[in-house]
């Protein structure tokens, strides 16, 4: 039987109940704030239930809402970060030097995978990102594999309020919600005009981020209106960390200037961001009983982050000769490997100059020498800028209204596109000597998703029942194509020297030919939910989907609710569900081949393979199957004065089946393997990683929320304290055979903290002065070193917990005009030190799974203005 202990939290929870404040803020169950007369403005849900008027406090599950204002008066303007820092039960982390993880970052709720959140905007179901996470911790995230949403496609400042749904939902919403629901409801006023500008950097004086963002209603005559938002932001790159030994002896000998990044070889930060955003959401009344309504979104962003440095000497252990070292005559020249004189007569037999291959050196015997083969571009070595272009369009269309019997109906289509186009600079082909460019696009991803939905509710009156019994029906129809384009010539390019430097692009290798094609799910589901009061004190509801893969099959998930209040202080609420996640087609089909180092530093290939690849198929790879869930949750709301909220929930999910990546190395066996089934080049291969997807593993997550807000007056002021609390702890068994090792099942149990809390006081005088204190304490973690460990989970690491602390003070002027000055980690705390030695030596100082970053205090100043 599990334990869970709340002393740190104890003398808080004591002081939010006996001193006569309370909150309305945005908290984790519900948002509340009282008006400018002191009476309660009711906020209502639509994600949890179909049914119309109910309150977060009145749900038979946990639904925390989270407002719109709160999410855009913050330091950071991408919602990514932002939600985050707001609710405790999301978590989400900067993953430096990790492929496209370092500039689409996900986001988790409940210490689940990011993609088992299931995503809407308006109440429908939001497109995912083309990326799908393949980097593992400590580079990148712990969850790896997911294809999941792109929060930060999505700008603050058109949202009204994010609800939350802490509870599986798939019978309800269908696949990916098996750790709950979240719900972006875009802003609908038709009237006002909103400006925002804000400027700020990291105490260190770098990471500079602005933002320009407006938004403005229009009405469509006296039936509709327009809200649009539009946004263009920028943030510069952070540097943290300190430089390579390799790059500082390198730039000994021909000088810091040449060395990439300032001497420091490679760099450990944010990445440059560029982005613009644009929302547009729409109504129009065709009748008193009919409307017409929409939304659409466009979001440009150019990434630019860096890879692992790369010395002027190459440094492969290669079949012709020993390691390469990096040393220096009395005259300061490198003396690197001599080419071996087979390399030289393959090349000539070609009619190729072996100087375009090679390095020309009279002091070799054989005239040439294994030096970078274009070192005079590159004398202090280099390191390739790897990044993205990154274009999300979305649309939906609908049309919803209400029968004379009184059933409502909503009918709506959607189409998106998410594609992420790769940029690779300041890197070669090293196959092609002389002869490569320097600048690469090692190819494009694209994900477009569909759909077609029809909901239906109607409540039913019966006479054994204290309300109307709300039904609710519908049918989707949900399309998911993944598409891969190849890279550019050069960045696939195998050329005569191969065998030595590799294949095609430095860093990332392009997407070849044969991978590019175009991959579709479609599924077709249909669902029932009930929902009534038996009793004027008891609640139940009922759930049942059915749901239909042309991949996987058809599956079939329920879910039971129920909700007794005793009184009007104090409710009961559980609920009993089953879920699922089906596999998506870039799960399915995707091809990846990066660059990533191993225990020692030495840079190799690591790829991904499609599980009906041929590479996937002869190492072992079969079909796979979804994630199924099965989970729980009981809890109270209590309301112990007038003006306070307490919400507990206990929550326990079990999950088959869940996906990781097999890796399996590559030596003489496996290649002898491949070439026994027809893989090309398959030599190539030999010293590489080749993994694929694969079910690999169960866990449970289970913990407590804990929200406790209060609000009062003090002096005709408005004072706002927000206590919340989140306890996860997961458990994983099951590990299939040659999946993932005790290393990574070590990380996954404990390399996100245990328990989050969050505390803030937000006073709010109504005119001249408003502003918030906000402490965000994390719990300590523990890691082991990831890749670069032997595996068996024996170099675990420690950290520990910190507390970090914002502030913002909000200044109105003239009625219309506001200016904010504000700060982030406002004490500068940094996580403890890196202990992965191979990553000390790669430059990194402090904890790369730090569940805060490692960039330290941020202050910012914003002004805006409405009319």
């Amino acid at each position: 039987m599990q334990t869970y202990s709340f002393k740190p939290l104890s003398l808080a929870i004591a002081a939010a109940l006996a001193i006569p404040v309370g909150s309305a803020l945005a908290q984790e169950q519900a948002e509340q704030k009282p008006s400018a007369d002191h009476g309660a403005l009711e906020e209502v849900v639509t994600i949890g239930t179909r049914k119309e008027g109910v309150s977060p406090t009145e749900t038979l599950s946990p639904v925390d809402l989270v407002g719109g204002a709160d999410l855009a008066d913050q330091g950071s303007f991408d919602l990514t970060e932002s939600l985050a820092k707001i609710a405790p039960s999301f978590n989400t982390q900067r993953f430096p030097i990790a492929d496209g993880t370092a500039f689409i970052r996900p986001v988790t709720l409940r210490n689940l995978s990011p993609d088992q959140t299931l995503v809407l905007v308006n109440g429908t179901r939001r497109h995912r990102s083309a990326l799908v996470n393949l980097q593992l911790a400590p580079l990148g995230t712990v969850n790896q594999g997911a294809q999941a949403v792109d929060f930060a496609a999505l700008p603050s400042m058109a949202i009204e309020r994010v609800e939350v749904l802490r509870d599986g939902a798939s019978a309800q919403y269908g696949s990916d919600a098996i750790a709950g629901v979240v719900n972006v409801v875009l802003k609908d006023d038709a009237e006002g005009i909103s400006v925002s500008a804000q400027t700020g950097e990291y105490f260190e004086g770098d990471g500079t981020r602005t933002s320009l963002a407006a938004n403005a209603g229009f009405g469509l005559g006296d039936n509709g209106f327009v809200n649009a938002t539009v946004e263009h932001s920028t943030a510069d790159k952070t540097w943290r960390g300190a430089a390579r030994p390799d790059a500082e002896f390198v730039g000994s000998v021909v000088g810091v200037d040449q060395v990439p990044l300032d001497g420091l070889g490679q760099r450990w930060g944010d990445p440059e961001v560029e982005t613009t955003k644009l929302f547009v959401n729409a109504g129009f009344d065709l009748s008193e009983s009919v409307e017409l309504y929409g939304n659409f979104g466009y979001s440009d962003n150019s990434t630019i982050s860096d890879f692992f440095y790369r010395g002027p000497v190459m440094d492969p252990q290669h079949e012709f000769g020993a390691r390469a070292t990096l040393q220096a005559d009395a005259d300061g020249d490198f003396i690197p490997d001599p080419a071996p004189q087979s390399l030289i007569d393959s090349i000539n037999a070609q009619g190729l100059n072996p100087a375009d291959y090679l390095v020309a050196d009279s002091s070799s015997a054989s005239g040439y020498v294994l030096r970078n083969p274009i070192y005079t571009m590159f004398p202090g070595g280099y390191n390739p800028q790897f990044g993205a272009d990154i274009t999300d369009i979305s649309a939906v269309f609908g049309a919803r209204g209400e029968l004379a019997s009184g059933m409502s109906w909503d009918v709506r289509a959607r189409t998106a596109e998410n594609e992420v186009s790769y940029v690779l600079k300041d890197s070669i082909n090293p196959s092609l000597g002389a002869l490569s460019p320097t600048t690469f696009n090692p190819g494009t991803l694209t994900q477009e998703e569909n759909s077609l939905n029809a909901d239906f509710v109607q409540p039913v009156d019966l006479a054994w029942l204290a309300s109307p019994l709300n039904v609710a029906f519908g049918a989707e129809w949900r399309e998911e194509t993944y598409k891969i384009g190849a890279g550019d010539a050069a960045s696939i390019a195998v050329g005569p020297t191969a065998a030595v430097f590799g294949v095609g692009s430095d860093g990332f290798q392009g997407f070849p030919t044969e991978a590019a094609g175009s991959y579709s799910s479609e599924s077709m589901a249909a669902y029932v939910d009930l929902e009534a009061d038996v009793t004027d004190q008891l609640t139940l509801g009922a759930a049942l989907r059915l749901e239909d893969y042309d991949q996987f099959g058809s599956t079939s998930d329920w879910k039971l609710s129920a909700r007794y209040d005793f009184n009007e202080r104090f409710a009961l609420r559980a609920t009993a569900n089953t879920g699922f996640r089906a596999p998506t087609p870039g799960q399915v089909n995707t091809l990846n081949v990066t660059t990533t180092a191993d225990a020692s530093g030495n840079l190799i290939p690591n790829g991904t393979y499609p599980v009906n690849h041929p590479v996937a198929e002869a190492l072992g790879a079969v079909a796979l199957t979804p994630e199924e869930s099965t989970s729980f949750t009981i809890g109270a709301v209590i309301n112990p004065f007038d003006n306070t909220s307490v919400t507990i929930d206990y929550y326990n999910i079990d999950i088959e089946d869940r996906l990781a990546l097999r890796n399996n190395t590559i030596g003489d066996a496996e290649v002898a393997l491949l070439e026994g089934v027809g893989v090309e080049n398959a030599a190539l291969l030999n010293g590489s990683n080749a993994n694929f997807f694969v079910n690999a593993y169960d866990s449970e997550v289970s913990g407590i929320d804990l929200a406790i807000t209060s609000d009062f007056e003090v002096g005709g002021n408005l004072l706002t304290v927000d206590l919340r609390h989140n306890h996860n702890q997961q458990k994983v068994s099951k590990v299939a055979d040659n999946t993932i090792n005790q290393s990574r099942v070590f990380d996954l149990e404990n390399q996100v903290p245990s328990d989050r809390t969050t505390l803030t006081f937000d006073i709010d005088t109504g005119d001249m002065f408003s502003g918030y204190l906000r402490f965000n304490r994390y719990s300590g973690w523990e890691s082991t070193f990831g890749l670069f460990g032997p595996g068996d989970a024996s170099d675990a690491s420690s950290y520990g917990g910190e507390i970090l602390v914002d502030l913002e003070a909000t200044f109105t002027i003239q009625e219309n005009y506001k200016l904010a000055l504000g700060g982030e980690n406002i004490f500068d705390v940094q996580p403890d030190d890196e202990a992965d030695p191979t990553l000390q030596f790669l430059g990194v100082r402090q904890s790369l799974t730090s569940p805060f970053g490692f960039n330290g205090g941020f202050w910012y100043l914003r002004a805006s203005a409405d009319f």
